[in-house]
């Protein structure tokens, strides 16, 4: 992100494990210790996974430690029989073991307390390298290392995320932290309903954007999120120069911004839905659920959404929301004319200001040459009257069904703000 050129400080993180080279599980910790160090000013310029192998370790290591000055590896301090990287590291720096008295009455205190004797196994974790300093871990059995040679340094901790954080906020960030120079700090826009390319081809050339931050650019199936990064001794210059590229990016996609940082697309729309003090109802087919589920995983959210509905069936469409029949037979469920009066039913029969609904064909079978997978309506019925919007998705059922409450509470975002904008400026007039 930042080169070495800029002062800033460098660092890798080596992953290693059979099980997460071969895919058995996902590794979490390099995206912890990558935050986390940006937050004390070092720049993570690799990250590299490894399996358990002594050759392997030992050169992905070695590597690392030629290109920068900090090395953190996570993994491998086990007890069992592939837990290979407290040796291979003492090998690489020449180490002795010894046996560290603290671990051992740990060790011991810990397996007394569950009325059982220490494994022979698990005895060899309190054999420490003579080379390393001991990093003690009170979550778990096995305890990190750091290694220092030649003004480099080199952290060894368990693959287990709850120790590997707990070494790093008692041993690792204070330390990192007392020499810091720079700090790098982020904002993060969440936008939606535009895709990568729309969103540069209104930004237009990064280089603008570039003279205040570094800029990545983020796309999912549900929108596309701007990292903005600033890196500076001091953290007032760093927030001002964020700020004037927020303010850059929002002069020309303002309305593509749902949030930032640690906002999410649902609890935007509960604050618009708490500050024009209005209630919703949600209808929907295709999603099974989904809207609401992620409406309510917002705390307080029982002040504006008082139900939600699934209307998977047609009969269910009929008696819930009252939808005509012959609606049903002349467009179809999957319809315009069907989605606006799930909408409307829903925000009647529940007695809302507004009503929100989706009916679509999520996949991967029920599509025709009319009706494609992926076609889905989104309606929206408030005081001031209906509007339905049509989609074409192209992912799998589990994405068409993400996209689709996405897609739906954006449509709400955007008509609460034309209504909270109609109702501030009246408000003006008056006045």
């Amino acid at each position: 992100m930042f080169p070495k050129e800029s002062g800033i400080r460098q660092a890798e993180i080596v992953v290693i494990g059979n099980e997460v080279v071969s895919g058995l599980i996902q590794d979490s910790n390099s995206s912890f210790l990558s935050l986390r160090l940006q937050s004390v000013g070092v720049n993570v310029t690799r990250i590299t996974s490894v399996g358990d192998d002594e050759d392997s370790i030992r050169t992905v290591v070695e590597q690392a430690l030629e290109r920068v000055g900090i090395v953190i590896v996570t993994g491998g301090l086990g007890a069992t029989h592939d837990d290979i990287t407290k040796t291979v590291l003492a090998r690489m720096f020449g180490s002795d073991f010894k046996k560290d008295d603290r671990v051992a009455r740990f060790l011991e205190n810990f397996y007394k307390s569950r009325s059982r004797e220490v494994p022979a196994s698990v005895k060899t974790q309190w054999e420490v390298p003579t080379a390393a300093t001991v990093l003690y871990n009170e979550k778990g059995t096995a305890p990190g290392f750091l290694f220092e040679k030649s003004g480099k340094k080199l952290y060894s901790l368990p693959g287990v995320p709850l120790e590997m954080e707990y070494l790093f906020d008692k041993y690792i960030e204070p330390e990192l932290a007392s020499s810091c120079e720079f700090g790098i700090w982020h904002r993060v826009l969440h936008t939606t309903g535009i895709s990568e390319a729309d969103l540069w081809a209104r930004l237009g050339p990064v280089a603008p954007l570039e003279k205040w931050v570094t800029v990545a650019s983020l796309p999912s199936h549900l929108g596309v999120r701007l990292r903005l990064s600033a890196f500076s001794s001091k953290v007032e210059d760093a927030m001002t120069r964020l700020q004037a590229a927020e303010n850059l990016v929002r002069s020309k996609i303002e309305d593509c911004i749902f949030g930032k940082d640690d906002e999410t697309l649902e609890s935007k729309v509960g604050e618009l839905l708490l500050d024009s003090v209005q209630t919703l109802a949600v209808a929907e087919s295709c999603t099974g659920g989904l809207i609401g589920h992620r409406l309510t995983q917002v705390s307080g959210s029982s002040k504006y959404f008082i139900e939600g509905a699934v209307t998977y069936s047609n009969q269910a469409k009929r008696k819930r929301l009252g939808v005509a029949q012959e609606l049903l037979d002349k467009y179809g469920a999957v319809s315009r004319e069907v989605a606006l009066a799930m909408a409307e039913g829903i925000r009647n029969t529940a007695g809302t200001d507004i009503g929100l609904s989706v009916t679509g064909i999520a996949g991967p079978a029920g599509g025709t040459e009319s009706k494609p997978v992926g076609l889905t309506f989104i309606a929206v019925s408030d005081r001031a009257g209906s509007e339905c919007r049509e989609f074409v998705f192209h992912q799998d059922r589990g994405r068409n069904k993400e996209r689709t409450a996405q897609a739906a509470l954006n449509l709400l975002r955007l008509r609460l703000i034309n209504v909270n904008d109609a109702v501030q400026k009246m408000q003006g007039e008056n006045q």
